[in-house]
């Protein structure tokens, strides 16, 4: 036995050495450039940059191939860079070398999940738990995937196994305020979320997830919360726009919110400067609650300008046209509204509302 493992760990090493061989051959020659970075020159003289981490990575299958670490962590490169058949490959080389290791299945899970094959990637995370009946990861990937599908039994039996195991698990609890938000108990899911901002106070979905709860119910706190997510994550454009939406939405106990509303989706366009809805909901705001109807044309102007088959934006600047009497613009912006969107009942009612007047 001890001899056939050596052979196979000599013609292991032989393979691999022949493919690099092969790849540094075919008329190419190979040297590093000025960055470090290894270049190959193809036959034409054209280069080719090769990662330095992907030969290291190689190197290291060369020396240990009998260590399943080693393909699982070229598995992982080839997954952030969406290279899905190689890493794959690697994923299924690792469980040839030990099929007994839970993180190759918990990989292997994230993999399919990154692909929306959710009903692979469960499956992975059921192996990954009989191999390691306290993996946390698996346990909570699971247990989210088991809220989606109201299995909210198991994924209450697989937050409880992890919070045994370790009661300052942040994720935990977070993944306890998913299932009580599914379950439609918003009090025990703000709770839940709040004991995962204590055991981790940069828990930016947390702080999210609870904002969403207070401004659902139009709760000034929801602002608070939406601070702390920007102050964890400053260039978050979703907390910004959380955060602008439930200043516009709220405007009217104040004023001045609309103006806070639009020092948001300012800052979204300086972060993001071809996130149309920013400009939208500004117009949105100076039509609907400020009626200053030619700010309102300005800035769905400024939205069709970096989107031109936004037609919600002609329609609503064909409003703004129609409450400044200026007929014959909104009839074509109602007209190109329908153009892009023909079924789009509201444009229509207002064309045939305009063509009465003009």
């Amino acid at each position: 036995m001890q001899y056939t493992k050596a052979i196979m760990k000599i013609q292991l090493l032989l393979t691999i050495l022949f493919i690099s061989v092969l790849y540094s051959s075919c008329d190419r020659t190979t040297k590093s450039d000025k960055a470090g970075e290894v270049v190959t020159i193809d036959k034409d003289g054209n280069p080719i940059k090769i990662d330095p981490i992907l030969l290291e990575l190689n190197k290291k299958i060369a020396d240990h191939p009998e260590d399943y670490n080693s393909y699982l962590d070229r598995a992982k490169y080839y997954g952030e860079r969406s290279k899905y058949d190689l890493a794959f490959q690697d994923i299924s080389r690792a469980i040839a070398t030990d099929s007994t290791k839970a993180d190759i299945y918990l990989y292997k899970g994230e993999l399919y999940f990154q692909q929306e094959k959710v009903q692979e990637s469960y499956d992975e995370y059921v192996i990954c738990i009989k191999y390691d009946s306290l993996n946390a990861s698996c346990l909570l990937k699971k247990a989210g995937i088991d809220i989606v599908l109201k299995n909210y039994d198991v994924a209450r039996n697989h937050i409880n196994t992890v919070l045994r195991n370790n009661e300052y698990n942040a994720e935990a609890y977070y993944t306890r305020g998913r299932m009580y938000k599914m379950m439609g108990d918003s009090t025990l899911a703000a709770s839940s979320y709040k004991t995962a901002i204590e055991v981790d106070p940069s828990y930016y979905d947390a702080y999210v997830e609870v904002g969403l709860l207070y401004a659902a119910e139009k709760n000034d706190l929801a602002k608070e919360y939406y601070n702390s997510a920007i102050a964890v994550r400053p260039r978050s454009v979703e907390a910004w726009y959380n955060k602008a939406m439930f200043l516009q939405e709220t405007g009217f106990r104040k004023n001045e919110r609309y103006k806070e509303a639009f020092v948001c989706y300012d800052s979204i366009l300086k972060i993001d400067p071809g996130f149309v809805a920013a400009n939208f909901n500004k117009g949105y705001i100076w039509l609907e609650y400020l009626q200053q109807y030619d700010s309102a044309a300005y800035y769905f102007t400024e939205s069709i300008n970096r989107f031109p088959q936004y037609f919600q934006a002609y329609y609503n600047r064909g409003l703004s046209y129609e409450s400044l009497n200026k007929f014959k613009e909104a009839e074509a912006d109602y007209r190109q509204a329908l153009q892009l969107q023909p079924t789009y009942n509201d444009a229509a009612v207002a064309l045939n509302r305009v063509l009465k007047l003009k």
